[in-house]
């Protein structure tokens, strides 16, 4: 073939596995890549150079002779027997090729200056890559002459596309050039560990860094290389180098944990104060500042990393790094490039942060660098076994980027610098500045808990050093602020407990630091947040904190030595205002929280210490909820439960909840009942609360308060039940009507300083104010979300300890199952939280119907009275049951059935789809299937029928009929993620609902239908009554149970799977395992018939089309209308970007077609099932139609535009995964490996698909 004169066109036509479309091979070599700076220079090897003399080397890609004359510097030639042995280490990501001796790395053509990203591939997968483009190369040199185009980088920048001959010889993977050099007789061992550039190493590629090099001699030189010798390559040096030095035993941590010395000089105080310039070089950031105060050895740990950073900065200095992104970010007019400033910003404060970790952990841990398998005491085991220092970078980093870079302004209180007449300085600005303690270090103050005001004056009582202390009506549970010492005495005194009283068990909520100083309790804060807690060590075990308390604790001990016996410490006015002062200290007036409580107990009362550590304005964890069931199910029945948080507010009443269903469940037993002196109402709009981040006070809320008054201007009030996710929550569990309404009972027991079910009303209707600021808008719907989550929790808990889950735990029964065991058997549940954390906007938004003022829609008075009357635990108060069948239902055009709506088939293959039938329908489809014998005896065709179906359906007269609510008829109650038993017994309980309320009013029932009313041009949803019988109420399940009783072939599963589920390999494992030999066709049954049930068909059609027995049975060409196109033939040359995306060519799709094994290949066969499948809904069109749509929305808050956006990604995930599915088909058997457990094992597939993009 002769060479097209178009390059573009020879990138347009290319189809290899690796090597294909929108590809390019650049080489890695360009003008300017030279450091002048370093030496030796060695020819072909870019940017060498070595660690202060350490066996550390660090270089760019070199080419192969290039690679030779590093090797020869070194001495790894064996001569005379004898040579430097080498350990090469790659650390590349990207595929690289060598074509005539130079290095060559595979691009997107639209991105030729960045690499492509596969984090978390490893090294076998990235060389079965190289190997791949090795052929992709050679396949396509052989079309144009035995020459390959590539593209070079001219000095300017631009790109220039060439022709460069290449031969078999000529074209060498990396893993291939090391083995021949070592044919050749140099000392070098090979590894590569791929890391993706820019980019933090992961703590797997820690440890795999530490065990490759703890393996080797410790005079081996290490070499590590990635393209440009800078990031990654930097960052390997310092990690061999802290590997290196520790194994030789000059870590420089030393075993105590000494702080050093205060400094006795002033003259240079300013270069410490807060926001000085001359602090950001030494790399003290938030961050970084909060990070060395968790994480014990953490100063020292800070301080080995910047010596070992320093000893490897020829190139690169990580610190300066940082720095410099930080002023091009402070200092960039251009948007764009201060946004990509601020990301290399971030991802490298994110490695600097790792690498501190790292530092601790090597010297915590040297277990680890003698150990000979990998895995043992691992750098991500001792990672995971500390949440909080994720939450740091999570809070401080991820979540607010530029408030991370530090650059306020100093204070003009600051910039002088005064001392007392003792010689202490005046001001606090200063002494933080000079802090350099573990845990009180550089910019922390000690904030006194107690301030003016923090006593709520409408509660009944008061006790002295215990602001906020009041008692639950009828339970032995109290909450409390945080205490003095006097005030903890004087709780126990009023509780009744004297030395010999009743035992008392007291829980302290909090998270944050706390120390007492003579006798009063004071909180860590920075010099910059003094009035907010650090919110930024979630996770952190009571161990942990209660550790850190005690280093704090030596810091306070030392600073005081160093400023004569005093500590200065901030207070409170009563407007707000901060002001500081001097506290006399002394070794017996410091006390950590835990040994306040030691010592009463030492004093002889009966009390119990238990140190729960939950973040201030969050939900307790599931851990959280097992370890308060744990203490309070062990303790005596005559226990008095004291909490406390800060305020005693958030926290605290959440515990007191928690704690009061608890010992309703273990005195009374199941099912937990409503309190009879208590009434539960529902609550509306109008009532007052307030967060515990707010510091605001409120009125108690309790069942008997005022109702509020009405919104006229909205219609009917907002109440906490139409919140549809209350809704389904509660109606999901047998019990979960009486266990929300004893929760509810509680709520409002424990409701003396809030209200957890009124904040999240009162934050909506702040949110729904369209004259308050966008900011404080957004704050409202955060602390709602996040109060609507706790209320979420806490009927899940009720939930469970209304189940026999908890019943070993308390003498009741053989069962014990954790609350966190349990939440993990419910996906529905989980599914339902994250829908909280990712779009809360959509349970805060005032519905359409209660915008306008509310007129009955529903006709008869009684049949409303009746709706709202019912209390079933499924067909609850408001749901009604509506007529499946409605208006304008899409309908079939080539399979008619009578009852069964919009039948489908797949052509060529024995896939079938239909909308919810009638039972008459059923019968009619399967006989058309041939799955009823036509004569008795005679031979029938074995039908698999797959309900997909979220929502609960039940079967009344042989008709389908829904669950929907009284006030929103039409929309769908899907349980988004519910299992298929789940939903299978949510419509056993829906059945004796119906058959209750039939009982009870003479055998008939209030149903509802949807009309359509030509005058009004509408449809409107009609109550109509109908007599029933019990044998008439049948649930999907027994329905088809009842047909194979009657001769009917068929084999039934439930496997909820909707547009709105999010895509995950399990559902797809069970799709594909419903496959059975003996099938002789396979029916899908969903709610239209039509959308989300095309992606389960395509499951199926992609299994069956990888069998080798159904293969040949296939036809070998199938076009769709315009739609596929072979590689070569009949391809446009310009392509137009809308017809590229209609093809599915998004680039993340692309950029999986290339990691995967037969990649092209297996796109191009799923294409083809989705053609197939098209008549039930097309997944790449409705991929398409999502991203146009979501260009019509420039704002990003737009809480529509944010619905687009997740059914988009959730399309385009179906679409990764089928592809991904014929993939592992291609590469295994089904037989031998489930799909998870094949992705579970290539987690860059996991990476890929968690960042896919619709709008590229």
């Amino acid at each position: 073939m002769s060479i097209p004169k178009e390059p573009e066109q020879v990138m347009k036509l290319r189809g290899g596995s690796v090597l294909g479309k929108k590809t390019i091979l650049k080489s890695d070599h360009f003008p300017g890549c030279q450091n002048k700076r370093l030496s030796p220079h060695i020819d072909g090897a870019p940017n060498y150079r070595q660690a202060d003399s350490l066996h550390v080397h660090g270089v760019a890609i070199p080419t192969i002779d290039g690679i030779r004359n590093v090797l020869k510097h070194i001495g790894a030639q064996k001569i005379d027997g004898k040579g430097a042995q080498v350990l090469w280490i790659n650390l590349r990501e990207e595929p690289v090729v060598y074509i005539n001796g130079r290095p060559f790395v595979l691009r997107d053509v639209e991105r030729p200056f960045s690499n492509l990203e596969y984090t978390g591939i490893n090294r076998a997968r990235v060389e079965q890559m190289e190997a791949r483009l090795k052929e992709d190369i050679l396949m396509e040199a052989a079309r144009y002459g035995n020459k390959i185009l590539v593209t070079d980088e001219l000095p300017d920048g631009q790109m220039v596309d060439q022709w460069e001959p290449v031969s078999s010889d000529s074209v060498k993977t990396p893993l291939e050039v090391y083995e021949e050099l070592q044919v050749e007789g140099y000392l070098v061992d090979y590894e590569r560990v791929p890391i993706t550039d820019e980019k933090s190493p992961k703590e797997l590629d820690f440890d795999i860094l530490v065990h490759k090099i703890s393996q080797a001699d410790i005079n081996t030189e290490i070499i590590f290389n990635c393209q440009m010798g800078r990031g990654r390559t930097t960052t390997g040096m310092v990690i061999a180098t802290l590997v290196y030095l520790n194994r030789i035993g000059s870590s420089g941590i030393p075993i105590t944990n000494s702080i050093g010395k205060v400094s006795e000089s002033s003259a240079n105080v300013t270069d410490n104060l807060p926001n000085s310039e001359e602090a950001i070089p030494r790399g003290e950031y938030a961050v970084i500042r909060s990070l060395i105060r968790v994480l014990e050895g953490g100063v020292e740990g800070k301080r080995q990393v910047d010596n070992v950073i320093d000893k490897c900065a020829s190139m690169q200095n990580l610190r300066e790094a940082i720095a410099t992104y930080r002023n091009s970010i402070l200092r960039q007019p251009d948007e764009m490039k201060r946004e990509a400033a601020l990301s290399f910003f971030v991802e490298y404060l994110e490695r600097y942060y790792f690498l501190i970790c790292f530092a601790v952990y090597i010297y915590s841990e040297k277990s680890a660098l003698h150990s000979r398998t990998l895995g043992n005491n691992s750098f991500a085991d001792w990672m995971r076994a500390r949440p909080e220092l994720y939450s740091i970078i999570r809070r401080l980093l991820r979540r607010d980027p530029m408030g991370a870079l530090g650059y306020a302004s100093l204070k003009p209180s600051l910039m002088k610098i005064a001392e007392s007449a003792d010689g202490r300085p005046c001001e606090m600005g200063v002494v933080a500045a000079l802090r350099n303690g573990e845990v009180l270090g550089s910019q922390t103050v000690l904030k006194s808990d107690h301030c003016p005001g923090c006593q709520n004056p409408n509660l009944p009582e008061r006790v002295e050093g215990a602001p906020n202390f009041r008692e639950v009506p009828g339970f032995p549970v109290y909450g409390v602020a945080n205490p003095t010492i006097n005030g903890i005495r004087s709780v126990i005194q009023r509780i009744g407990s004297s030395k010999d009283g009743c035992p008392v068990f007291w829980h302290n909520m909090r998270e944050e630091p706390v120390i007492y100083i003579n006798g009063k309790p004071f909180v860590l804060r920075e010099v910059e947040r003094p009035y907010k807690n650090m919110l930024e060590y979630t996770g952190i075990e009571r161990e942990r904190v209660e550790r850190m308390e005690a280093r704090l604790k030596e810091d306070i001990l030392r600073e005081a030595e160093h400023y004569g016996g005093a500590i200065m410490v901030i207070h409170e006015t009563n407007d707000g205002q901060i002001f500081d002062a001097w506290e006399h200290v002394s070794a017996d007036s410091i006390q950590t929280p835990l040994e306040v409580f030691k010592s009463l107990v030492a004093d002889g009362f009966p009390i119990e210490y238990a140190r729960v550590p939950i973040t201030d304005g969050k939900a307790p964890k599931s851990s959280d909820f097992d370890t308060l069931a744990m203490n309070i199910a062990s303790a005596s029945k005559d226990t008095a439960f004291v909490f406390n948080c800060q305020m005693g507010r958030g926290r605290t009443t959440t515990g007191t909840v928690i704690a009061c269903l608890l010992k309703l469940r273990i005195d009374y037993g199941r099912p937990i009942k409503v309190l009879l002196d208590s009434m539960i109402q529902e609550d509306e709009d109008g009532g007052t609360s307030s967060g515990e981040e707010t510091g605001g006070t409120v009125a108690a809320l309790t069942s008997s308060m005022e109702k509020p008054k009405t919104e006229k201007e909205q219609g009917r009030i907002f109440g906490i039940n139409d919140i549809l996710l209350l809704w389904k929550i509660t109606r999901l569990f047998d019990n979960g009507v009486e266990c929300r309404e004893a929760l509810d009972a509680i709520i409002d027991r424990c409701s003396a300083l809030q209200n957890i079910r009124q904040a999240v009303l009162q934050y909506r209707k702040m949110f729904n104010q369209q004259h308050v600021e966008p900011r404080e808008r957004r704050v409202a719907l955060n602390r709602g979300a996040e109060y609507l989550e706790r209320y979420f929790r806490l009927i899940a808990f009720a939930a469970y300890l209304g189940s026999e889950a908890f019943d070993g735990f308390c003498g009741q029964g053989e069962s014990r199952m954790t609350f966190k065991d349990w939440l993990h058997q419910q996906p529905e549940v989980q599914a339902m939280k994250w829908s909280i954390r990712l779009r809360p906007g959509r349970f805060f938004t005032i519905p359409e119907e209660l915008r306008a003022a509310q007129e009955s829609q529903h006709g008869d008075a009684v049949m409303e009275a009746i709706v709202k009357a019912r209390n079933g635990s499924v067909l609850g108060k408001g749901s009604i049951l509506k007529m499946y069948f409605f208006p304008g239902q899409r309908t079939s055009s080539h399979i008619q059935i009578h009852g069964a709506r919009h039948v489908y088939k797949v052509d060529g293959y024995p896939v079938y789809s239909m909308a919810t039938p009638t039972i008459s329908g059923a019968k009619e489809m399967l006989a058309y299937l041939g799955a009823k014998p036509k004569v008795e005896g005679s031979a029938t065709q074995k039908v698999i029928l797959t309900d997909l179906r979220e929502e609960a359906v039940v079967y009344i007269n042989g008709t389908p009929f829904v669950l929907r609510e009284l006030n929103k008829p039409v929309d769908t109650l899907k349980h988004v993620g519910i299992t298929g038993p789940v939903v299978e017994h949510m419509e056993a309980r829906l059945k004796e609902d119906i058959l209750s309320e039939v009982g009870h009013s003479g055998g008939r029932m209030l149903l509802h239908r949807e009309e359509y009313i030509p005058a009004l041009d509408q449809s409107s949803v009609l109550g109509y009554w109908e007599n029933i019988f019990a044998d008439d109420v049948k649930t999907p399940a027994e329905v088809y149970a009842s047909l194979k009783d009657d001769g009917y072939n068929i084999v039934y599963r439930r496997i909820p799977l909707t547009r709105e589920r999010e895509a995950l390999a399990s559902d797809v494992d069970a799709i594909q395992y419903c496959i059975d030999d003996s099938a002789g066709c396979y029916l899908f049954v969903s709610h239209t018939g039509f959308g989300g049930v095309a992606y389960a068909m395509s499951i199926i059609c992609v299994r069956l089309g990888a069998e080798a027995n159904f293969a040949s049975k296939m036809p070998q060409s199938f076009v769709g209308p315009n739609r596929m196109f072979s590689p070569q033939e009949d391809l446009p040359s310009r392509m137009s970007d809308e017809e590229a995306l209609r093809m599915g060519d998004y680039r993340d799709i692309l950029s999986l077609t290339r990691v995967l094994m037969y990649g092209p290949k297996s796109k191009a066969d799923v294409d083809l099932v989705i053609e197939r499948c098209a008549g039930a809904g097309h997944l790449r069109d409705d991929i398409l139609y999502y991203s146009r749509e979501l260009e019509k929305f420039p704002d990003v808050d737009d809480e529509h535009r944010a619905y687009i956006l997740d059914m988009g990604i959730k399309a385009l995930r179906r679409y990764f995964f089928l592809i991904t599915f014929r993939s592992y088909l291609y590469c295994t058997s089904a037989a031998e490996v489930k799909f998870t457990s094949w992705m579970d094992s290539r987690p860059e597939l996991g990476h890929l698909c968690n960042n896919l993009r619709i709008d590229k």
